[in-house]
């Protein structure tokens, strides 16, 4: 799981650079336009955006194989220890749950509700844009998977994770 880990870490980091870099560029060049040249760049605007959303679906996935989503431990902490345990593998489940029905498998059928569509600005499909869903469910769901099998591994060494 390491190996998966890793490789998930990798891909997602990537990407995550490159939406990022990309869309500085592109908001920076959108001032200078408007600013500078007093000449808008419209689809600036347009194609900051579908990065940006890009960018918060894979970050998030990235987020939740790292364990570092937002989580208010405080009834989990005044739990016995087995019972924090129970807690936390019902809790990677129901992200689990969540990542293969809404992301991937709702993501899955916008994306081909979309591909017909166009955007006004772009004329791109905007199934480009729906495909964040399914790979954000898909990432999200292979790190949930790394994180049950380190909380399985744990438990057999008789440590926490």
């Amino acid at each position: 799981m390491k190996k998966l880990r890793s490789l998930l870490d990798f891909v997602a980091e990537k990407i995550s650079i490159l939406l990022f870099g990309i869309t500085i560029v592109l908001v920076v060049w959108q001032v200078v336009a408007r600013y500078v040249f007093s000449k808008p760049i419209p689809w600036t605007e347009t194609l900051a955006k579908y990065l940006f959303v890009w960018l918060v679906l894979v970050n998030a996935a990235y987020i939740f194989g790292k364990r570092e989503h937002m989580c208010i431990g405080y009834f989990k902490e005044r739990m016995p220890a087995k019972l924090q345990l129970v807690l936390e593998f019902v809790i990677e489940l129901m992200i689990l749950g969540f990542a293969l029905c809404i992301l991937t498998v709702g993501g899955w059928a916008a994306l081909k509700v979309g591909i017909p569509q166009r955007d006004a600005a772009l004329t791109i499909s905007m199934g480009y844009v729906y495909a964040a869903l399914p790979l954000s469910g898909i990432l999200t769901t292979l790190y949930t998977v790394c994180n049950i099998a380190d909380k399985v591994k744990a438990l057999k060494g008789g440590e926490r994770s």
